[in-house]
């Protein structure tokens, strides 16, 4: 199966250190099977950071998710058991990791659910309540890997697009050493210095996805 991860960099290799505590189903690496939800968090991760948003893709056998090799939770969807599972991993009173599983599957509390907690915790309203008001109207999704175990078994697709893009800048620093008789080394020089190079790197522009002929055409448009 697929997993998405949305951040403002390419994630190559996972640090469970660096990952955030207290979160849904406690400290440890999320990934969701639901493109768009982890499209939407990059975004919102760049604009905090004003960079750019990406998302890392993982091939994830889900064999491991039944096969017992590792121990994995799974909540299929909403119940109040998730609710007091999520309540429990997010208690900051609870030292970390809150729980001894490699793998936990389940859906997304949503941005509401540390004002219900307190509510039920004050006895204003009961676990059903809170079922209701934490559950998003759409299905979510999350796969949040725990230990050095679980985190081997994802495998980060390759980044096609940042490849495209240095065989791109390659095959332009190339036609320069043909055209200008200069060094490989000045030609690369020319390239990084140039707005054409700007707008390759720049993913939303697509210009990678062009030949590098047509790329050459507009970088030596710019150069005269």
């Amino acid at each position: 199966m697929k997993l998405y991860h949305g951040s403002d960099i390419r994630i190559t290799q996972i640090d469970l250190n660096r990952c955030e505590p207290f979160k849904d189903f406690g400290k440890g690496f999320y990934t969701t099977s639901i493109s768009r939800h982890a499209n939407e968090r990059a975004a919102n991760i760049a604009d905090e950071n004003l960079t750019s948003p990406v998302t890392t893709i993982f091939d994830f056998d889900e064999k491991f998710l039944t096969n017992e090799v590792l121990s994995v939770k799974q909540f299929l969807k909403p119940s109040e058991e998730w609710v007091k599972f999520v309540m429990h991993c997010r208690d900051r009173k609870i030292p970390q990791p809150p729980h001894n599983y490699d793998i936990v599957e389940g859906p997304i509390a949503n941005d509401k659910m540390r004002t219900q907690f307190a509510l039920f915790e004050r006895g204003a309203i009961d676990m059903k309540t809170v079922l209701k008001r934490i559950t998003y109207i759409e299905n979510t999704h999350q796969i949040s890997f725990h230990t050095p175990a679980a985190i081997a078994l994802l495998k980060p697709e390759p980044d096609y697009p940042q490849l495209m893009i240095e065989t791109i800048i390659g095959m332009l620093a190339e036609y320069l050493v043909e055209d200008r008789n200069c060094s490989f080394v000045e030609a690369l020089d020319m390239v990084y210095n140039s707005t054409t190079y700007e707008k390759l790197i720049n993913r939303s522009t697509t210009l990678y996805r062009e030949s590098p002929a047509y790329v050459y055409e507009i970088l030596k448009k710019e150069l005269a």
